[in-house]
């Protein structure tokens, strides 16, 4: 027997599902509610689960918060214990279990053909019978399919549940009857057409959709719940690049204790006594205390102007701050002096005696390859859209407590290699480079992922991603890419590339990625072997006469959605293969 319900890993939630997302439960669909419901279900603050990162919130989220969805070990529960507030979802269901039809019913009523049954024992079947269609519109809207509506077209006859006949290969070999006045549609045209939008905005309300819920200017389409497209996350990361321990840095993150310090070290009144006793009286662990103790104030002090200066950087964009921090990691290493508790790891680490240049394939450029063998990466999700990520609305993921603006998010681990050019400026030349060029000047909102420079980075950050899952033991799914450009009047001032792999946990991962800088040569002349042709010729070199933007395609460039943070747009083979390295 299954279980009724579904387990779900915080990262997991932050990256893939969140609010207004449809789950597949043991006993049937769920979507999940808003995340300030949670709270609420479990009776404590977000400010118990805060993730502080200063800079993202400062720079990304407009001064917003972040908290982390608890576990069940966390709160002490069984593992078994359902925490996240949920409402079934869709509302009908099809039972197939009648010859010569199936019969589509409201969940609620149950089915009118089957004997009946216990209130939990129908809501159990119609969980498992629920049907696989939905409508959604690309101002972020869910709701059921209004078949009354779909059947009768504007009026009705008040069935609570209709005949579904046909079925099998097409949706244009199903029938939809009504078993009182005999109305017929069929299905597949109606999945081919447009209709009015509820305006329902599915994680707010339960079922069925509030009467109240304003129209919404927006056609809806009858989609697929298991559609990748329903659903889209947006998320927002950030690298945390301080000269500290891991641990010194989650102790004076712990917001009792930063709340009643902070005013104390803008004063300029702090001292280890004043902390020492500030963290007896918030009834920090005496562990952290000891380690407090142990640790020399100079050290503290420096954590703590990193930790309250953190926002306010003198950059406005969290790229180019965060590509300022990594050059200069690349530079002089980071930690500079080794720290001195053992067992306690730096946030971001880059030994500077392992940083290496290696020259391009045809020598046109050296590329600096520094190692960042520790990493600390926060994620956000911001929002979701749904069916089209090119037009459809941006839905805020945030939510509201006692006036305070929360995201959800997460804290990762893990390494990575930072790269960009050593010395000299990137030139790009040929028909490519001008053809993104002009797209990119042309662009009203002036997309960055547009620049000739970007696109050139973010494709080799494809080529590249595929050489190093052959050898560092992780799956090209699993290494993400961070591509960097900083300009400035239309003028590149910076650029480069981040490809690392992260994990929940303070234990982050095992060297795979770090270890491949010793032999970077031979990685990144088998990333760009054959970049020239693709198995696909000629119709992949000849995809951009027929109105794609980039020649890429799944043979030669592109990569998995966990992977590209820039959904495989803005990648140009051609545009390398014309300005090799």
């Amino acid at each position: 027997m299954s279980r009724p319900y579904q387990e779900v890993r915080p990262s997991q939630f932050v990256i893939t599902l969140g609010p207004g997302s449809i789950l597949e439960t043991g006993s049937g669909p769920v979507v999940l509610k808003s995340v300030d419901t949670l709270f609420n279900e479990i009776g404590r603050n977000p400010q118990d689960f805060e993730i502080v990162d200063k800079r993202l919130s400062r720079l990304g989220l407009d001064g917003a918060r972040i908290a982390r969805v608890p576990t069940n070990a966390e709160l002490g529960l069984p593992s078994d214990r359902t925490i996240y507030p949920t409402h079934a979802f869709p509302f009908w269901s099809l039972c197939t279990q009648h010859r010569p039809h199936q019969v589509l019913y409201e969940t609620g009523n149950g089915c009118p053909e089957c004997p009946s049954v216990s209130a939990p024992q129908r809501r159990e079947k119609a969980g498992r019978e629920a049907i696989r269609f939905v409508q959604a519109c690309e101002n972020g809207h869910l709701d059921e399919v209004h078949w009354h509506g779909l059947v009768h077209e504007g009026g009705g006859c008040g069935t609570k549940y209709y005949l579904w006949h046909g079925g099998g290969r097409a949706l244009r070999l199903v029938r939809i009857e009504c078993p009182r006045c005999h109305a017929t549609a069929n299905f597949g045209q109606a999945y081919a057409k447009s209709w009015r939008c509820s305006g329902r905005i599915v994680e707010h309300g339960g079922r069925p959709a509030p009467t109240t819920t304003a129209r919404c200017v927006q056609k809806s389409r009858i989609v697929q719940r298991g559609a990748a497209n329903l659903r889209l996350s947006l998320l927002q990361s950030a690298l945390t690049i301080m000269d500290m321990p891991t641990r010194l840095h989650d102790i004076l993150n712990d917001p009792s204790l930063m709340g009643a310090v902070g005013a104390l070290h803008r004063r300029g009144l702090l001292d280890q006594v004043a902390l020492m006793e500030e963290a007896e009286q918030v009834g920090l662990a005496r562990g952290a205390i000891e380690y407090l103790k142990q640790t020399n104030w100079s050290e503290i002090s420096k954590a703590f102007d990193e930790l309250l200066g953190a926002g306010n950087t003198g950059s406005s964009s969290l790229r180019d701050d965060e590509l300022d921090r990594l050059r200069q990691a690349a530079t002089s290493g980071v930690p500079a002096v080794p720290h001195p508790h053992p067992g306690s790891p730096p946030l971001f680490e880059v030994r500077q005696d392992d940083v290496r240049l290696v020259q391009g394939t045809v020598r046109r450029h050296r590329l600096r390859v520094a190692p960042v063998s520790r990493l600390r990466m926060v994620m956000v999700q911001t929002g979701y859209q749904r069916l089209d990520p090119q037009k459809a609305q941006k839905m805020s993921t945030a939510f509201d407590w006692n006036g305070t603006t929360w995201y959800p998010g997460i804290e990762l681990f893990g390494e990575g290699v930072f790269i960009d050019l050593a010395g000299d400026s990137l030139t790009l030349a040929g028909s490519r480079a001008n053809q993104w060029n002009d797209r990119c000047r042309s662009d009203p909102d002036g997309d960055p992922s547009l620049h000739p420079a970007h696109v050139w980075w973010h494709t080799l950050s494809h080529r590249l991603l595929r050489s190093l899952s052959v050898d560092s033991g992780y799956s090209s799914a699993a290494i993400r890419e961070r591509v960097y450009l900083s300009t400035q009047d239309g003028r590149v001032t910076g650029s480069g590339l981040l490809l690392y792999t992260v994990q929940p946990g303070g234990d982050g991962t095992l060297g795979g990625l770090v270890a491949l800088v010793n032999r970077f040569e031979q990685v990144l002349s088998h990333a760009l072997r054959d970049v020239e042709s693709c198995s696909n010729d000629p119709l992949c070199q000849e995809a951009p006469s027929a109105g794609a933007e980039g020649v890429a395609c799944y043979s030669c460039l592109l990569a998995s959605e966990t992977s590209c943070e820039h959904r495989n747009q803005g990648l140009d083979r051609l545009l390398l293969a014309e300005n090799l390295p």
